[in-house]
């Protein structure tokens, strides 16, 4: 489920992402919209292709239509494919980031209570987001290269590094538990992803998150 609106600020600068929705609206009295808001209504498009329709379905063709505009004006705001799709993922990321940080707060003060709120998080994210988790986890190396989606994809990851900096590293790499964890959750998530939730739930009798998500060692203050 994609939020409800969204102000996404300059491309070079930070991007400030509450929610988005389609744009329904249709050009303000008395002629075409502005054009300094066309980056966001193209960035805003592209996330409503990845929800309706796939990844497979995103290009800067279709995403100038849904937007209204001609095909060739994406070109103006943005370097290519590549950029826009960095801005997109941006926008997952960020979003990424909410939905686990959000469930932290609310689970307590209990080590792994939080840790198994983010891992939640991160999987009801990739639950309701398949085609844009999808694009952020396979875009073009042009589009990951991105500085605005790698500064996004720090953001979530370092959500990660926090939560389990409480527990002892599970080998000898200081980084192994946030390691481990990482690749249960993202592999969970993809395995949902490719047979859909449900079903892949009942063909590998996949029990909840909760239950394999190993017994860690948390750190003495």
């Amino acid at each position: 489920m994609l939020p409800d609106r969204v102000s996404f600020g300059t491309l070079d600068g930070s991007f400030t992402v509450s929610s988005i929705q389609p744009d329904t609206a249709g050009p303000p009295p008395g002629g075409a919209r502005k054009t300094g808001d066309l980056p966001d209504r193209l960035i805003a498009s592209g996330l409503e292709i990845l929800a309706e329709e796939g990844l497979g379905k995103l290009t800067l063709r279709r995403v100038a239509a849904r937007a209204g505009v001609s095909h060739a004006a994406p070109a103006h705001h943005f370097k290519g494919l590549p950029q826009l799709l960095g801005c997109i993922c941006r926008v997952g990321y960020d979003n990424l980031t909410e939905a686990m940080v959000t469930r932290r707060d609310r689970a307590g003060l209990a080590p792994r209570a939080r840790l198994i709120a983010i891992c939640e998080g991160y999987l009801a994210f990739a639950r309701d987001n398949p085609g844009l988790v999808q694009l952020m986890f396979n875009a073009l190396p042009e589009a990951v290269s991105r500085p605005e989606m790698q500064e996004a994809a720090d953001r979530a990851y370092g959500v990660l590094q926090e939560t389990c900096a409480a527990f002892e590293p599970v080998g000898d790499a200081a980084d192994s538990t946030e390691t481990m964890v990482w690749s249960l959750v993202h592999g969970f998530a993809f395995l949902g992803l490719g047979y859909g939730f449900e079903q892949a739930r009942r063909v590998t009798r996949a029990p909840d998150f909760e239950d394999i998500l190993p017994a860690l060692t948390v750190r003495l203050a």
